[in-house]
């Protein structure tokens, strides 16, 4: 009897929790074994659909019942998708391949941590590494051509700018793993100079996300996310760019694991000898002179730079650090002057930045993360001017006033979160503080030197009342050293109407203070002057918007779709307008709407990738009751065939009329408008040696835009008040890409 209630307990004991709590345990690694976390993986049971990631080393445990197979599917971005059919037990490893086309899922931008981004509670578009590639981006303007409800602009000397949804890149928050990045001139931050040599990713955030990062993100937020940790033991890669207009640029990213500590070196040297479409290279009005090649409309231009990235990863906590140093330099060639031609002024305008920050990332228990960063900033901004002779290149720099001067400009940020996100919970919550504090100086700068800062409180909240609907309201409190800053709102919602449909709304607070270039500016030349103007107003806003997502995956692939819209109105808008002849200053041009929405679709089969769509984007403003429409299409088409390391690419977008704005000599603003576009890339690549080598060949721009025509110049460098300049015109380049790799 004893020998058989033993086995009977036995039997209860082992047997029966067993049956009662079974359940599989999932490790999900890439194919050279190295873990893949934050993998999304997707099961059924009961009917119902669930959704949730891998831990840190690719780890997960569903639940499973007893006897019953366990149909998932895993998604990850660079992987292709992968179904499979598991009994309970474990653990099972599953293996990942490599694919890209996929498109990425990864988010951090505006989430309590790292989650996909269609299970993010803000509408978020990834621009992931494979992309990059295979639009040859060099910089952020290259990986934001394409983009719907993105418009870029062009300065010869001040860069690229960019807008969002009709809002100026005054708007448009623009970050590096979270940092903000200092150096606006004109209001905008030039894209040329942000590298994209060791990123990751680029996420792109429409709409305000004023609670999570207080000023200039009334129309969007863009992070880049930099590469922190390597799945080898160490590799090194070097990559050779070169265009036909005289372009060179030769980068490189190096890494390596040493323990607990990963280290990302990169850095490398872009130069561009300038270039003028008109006369196909360069303007050459006396051959006999012995500096004949002057005045390109795109000047010259070199850039050197290095990143450090180091962070140790604990058991429970990272801590990191991230270093970089940069320099650009453009020169401007002036023309010969009348009536020898025999002399000429150049100028040079030399840009220095210093970047430090350090982060650390915990876990105080299971569900509860802090976040933290300290970062400075110092930015320097020179122009130098010189009288140069050009029968001899002897030169002398110039002592008028207005001719020589130096802007400094330096940002500390002080940001820390705290987020509670339990899985499975119907509760989640995040508090955080952030402390901006800005000072300008130098040449450029009214008065001795002035400062701004902020310190601000925020909080936020996820409800789930049931599995497939999230709300997340919110709420920002400010102050500000110049300006009353008022309580920032927030509201979000998600709902997952099926698996295969999202449906997101939103609506946020947006509030912008005046930059210090914007308040005092001071910038006079023989070509033009820029002056700040102190009686500014803040930009205030309202933004609503909505999103519809469908993604499905059927046996031939995957299908997508959207259809979104969006309203914003700016009460005070900020704008650079011309007073009068060469003279800019900024005003307060009243009420600003901006509405509109996009279309779009997709398929995908991990070996052919179309993508489809448009959008429209109406303004009216105080100055024009009149709306002005501004429509867009884009069209992409991809193939990868991996057994044959062969792939090619297509991008497609087409940009309607953009509004533009000056003020006459009575001080009456009026709106003019900017020409519609086309725009077409192609690149081809050839992958050899285990993809350990790879050559791009492509075009960019094959429809030979060069200058805009517009009723009005826009910016204070336009090419003139019947055109501004937009593209190089039709470019062949050629990238070569060299890899090597220890695993260890």
């Amino acid at each position: 009897m004893g020998y058989t209630a033993g086995r009977l307990f036995l039997f209860t004991a082992t047997i029966v929790p067993s049956v009662l709590s079974a359940q599989v345990r999932l490790q999900c690694r890439a194919e050279n074994g190295a873990a893949v976390p934050f993998a999304s993986v997707t099961w059924r049971q009961e009917g119902e659909a669930f959704t949730a990631q891998t831990d840190d080393h690719g780890a997960l445990t569903v639940p499973a019942d007893p006897g019953r197979p366990v149909v998932l599917c895993v998604r990850m971005m660079g992987f292709t998708v992968l179904e499979d059919t598991l009994l309970g037990g474990g653990p099972h490893a599953l293996r990942l391949s490599p694919s890209s086309i996929n498109m990425p899922e990864l988010v951090v931008t505006g989430q309590y941590g790292a989650n996909i981004a269609e299970n993010a509670v803000h509408r978020v578009r990834v621009i992931d590494r494979g992309r990059l590639d295979r639009m040859a981006a060099n910089n952020l303007g290259d990986a934001l051509r394409n983009e719907l409800t993105v418009r870029l602009g062009q300065d010869n000397i001040l860069g690229t700018a960019v807008s969002m949804q009709g809002l100026g890149g005054e708007n448009v928050k623009v970050l590096v793993d979270g940092v903000p990045v200092i150096g606006r001139q004109d209001g905008n931050l030039d894209l040329a100079q942000l590298d994209l040599t060791g990123i990751e990713r680029v996420e792109v955030v429409e709409g305000p996300l004023s609670v999570n990062y207080g000023t200039n993100a009334l129309a969007g937020t863009i992070n880049l996310i930099t590469r922190k940790r390597s799945n080898d033991h160490a590799s090194a890669k070097a990559t050779a760019y070169a265009e036909h207009i005289g372009r060179l640029n030769l980068t490189g990213t190096a890494t390596t694991r040493l323990g607990a500590h990963d280290l990302v070196l990169t850095g490398g040297r872009n130069a561009f000898a300038g270039w003028d479409p008109a006369t196909g290279g360069w303007y050459d009005p006396t051959p006999s002179l012995a500096d004949s090649t002057r005045h390109q409309q795109w000047k010259p231009r070199e850039q050197l730079f290095a990143r450090l990235n180091h962070r140790w990863r604990g058991d429970r906590w990272d801590l990191g650090y991230k270093g970089e140093v940069f320099q650009d330099r453009i020169t401007d060639r002036g023309r010969p002057r009348a009536p020898y031609h025999e002399t000429a002024f150049d100028e040079q305008f030399l840009t220095h930045r210093l970047d430090n920050a350090v982060f650390a990332e915990g876990r105080l228990d299971r569900d509860r993360r802090l976040n933290a960063l300290l970062a400075h900033q110092r930015y320097r901004r020179i122009r130098n001017t010189w009288f140069r002779d050009l029968t001899d290149l002897s030169e002398q720099l110039v002592t008028t006033p207005g001719t020589q001067d130096t802007s400094r400009f330096t940002l500390t940020n002080l940001r820390a979160t705290l987020a509670s996100a339990p899985e499975g919970a119907w509760l989640s919550w995040e508090v955080g503080t952030d402390l901006n504090h800005e000072t300008g100086s130098g040449d450029r700068m009214a008065g001795d030197g002035e400062a701004i800062s902020d310190l601000a409180a925020f909080a936020s909240m996820e409800l789930r009342p049931w599995s497939r609907l999230t709300l997340r309201p919110g709420l920002r409190y400010a102050y500000n050293t110049r300006y009353e800053a008022p309580l920032i709102p927030s509201a979000n919602l998600r709902w997952a109407a099926t698996p295969a449909l999202t449906v997101r709304a939103a609506y946020a607070r947006g509030f912008r203070a005046p930059s210090l270039k914007e308040l005092h500016l001071y910038f006079v030349d023989v070509n033009h002057d820029i002056v700040g103007n102190p009686e500014l107003r803040p930009e205030r806003a309202h933004h609503g918007s909505a999103a519809l997502t469908y993604r499905t995956q059927r046996e031939r692939g995957t299908w997508s779709a959207e259809l979104t819209a969006f309203a914003n109105d700016v009460a005070d808008l900020i704008s650079l307008a011309q007073v009068s002849g060469a003279r800019y200053t900024y005003v307060n041009i009243g009420s600003l709407r901006t509405y509109g929405g996009t279309l779009g679709a997709g398929w995908d089969n991990g070996r052919w990738a179309f993508t489809t769509g448009g959008s429209i984007t109406g303004r009216t403003d105080a100055v024009s009751p009149a709306a002005l429409w501004s429509p867009e299409a884009r069209a992409s088409v991809m193939w990868d065939h991996r057994r044959m390391g062969l792939s090619a690419s297509l991008f497609y977008k087409y940009q309607g009329e953009l509004a533009n704005y000056i003020v006459d000599a009575d001080g009456a603003v009026t709106r003019g408008t900017i020409s519609a576009y086309h725009l077409a890339d192609a690149t081809l690549t050839k992958s050899f040696l285990d993809r350990r080598l790879g050559l791009t060949v492509g075009c960019k721009d094959l429809f030979d835009v060069r200058n805009l025509a517009a009723s009005m110049a826009e910016g204070a460098h336009s090419a003139g008040a019947s055109a501004v300049p937009m593209t190089t015109g039709r470019t062949w380049f050629l990238r070569l890409d060299v890899e090597l790799r220890k695993r260890s």
